[in-house]
């Protein structure tokens, strides 16, 4: 089983207000897109007491590099749950250190969907998140090919958007939109 309840909305967090407002929320993982190395401690201690799962996207925060001694830093000293990125040594990296790898892809072209279906096979990511969430056609596709689990995210507008994102095969979506958090994980939309 893995770390995500079906049908999760997960929020992806951009600033301190927007965390804050993240830990208080049912959901149970959190997405930090942005902050800088001196704020993660306190960042990760924080989700940890509130008892969420922190995941830190690593080719956006401040002060970290894609090398491998800064993932054995955020794995060991930081503590993160696990980190998103587009880049396939960091997320091999992640592995390696025992973090969870979620491979960030964006949805293009048809070769786009090649892309990511092969560096799914060399990374063997816990997750996929693929953006922007309007390109939701291609994704059973990409799970198929490489049996890992599929996020989407970027221009989810609303709840009205969720039973066709979880119906095209999504098991969750990460968004920015803050009143969205408040979703129950597992919870199905039905459509109206």
């Amino acid at each position: 089983m893995g770390l995500l309840r079906e049908h999760s909305v997960i929020p992806a967090v951009r600033s301190m207000k927007e965390f804050e407002q993240a830990l208080a929320c049912p959901q149970e993982v959190i997405f930090l897109l942005e902050g800088e190395l001196i704020q993660l401690e306190s960042i990760v201690s924080s989700a940890k007491r509130a008892g969420k799962r922190i995941f830190l996207h690593l080719d956006m925060v401040r002060g970290i590099k894609e090398d491998e001694a800064s993932v054995h830093y955020l794995a060991k000293a930081i503590k993160v749950d696990g980190v998103i990125s587009t880049r396939t040594s960091s997320l091999i990296h992640a592995k390696k250190h025992g973090l969870m790898a979620i491979q960030r892809g964006f949805l293009i072209d048809s070769h786009s969907v090649k892309t990511i279906i092969n560096s799914a096979a060399h990374i063997k990511p816990d997750y996929i998140e693929i953006l922007p969430s309007y390109s939701h056609p291609q994704i059973g596709k990409i799970a198929k090919e490489t049996g890992v689990d599929i996020i989407l995210g970027g221009f989810i507008d609303g709840l009205e958007d969720l039973p066709v994102l979880f119906g095209a095969g999504a098991i969750a979506v990460s968004t920015s939109k803050t009143g969205m958090w408040g979703h129950p994980p597992g919870k199905s939309v039905k459509q109206g």
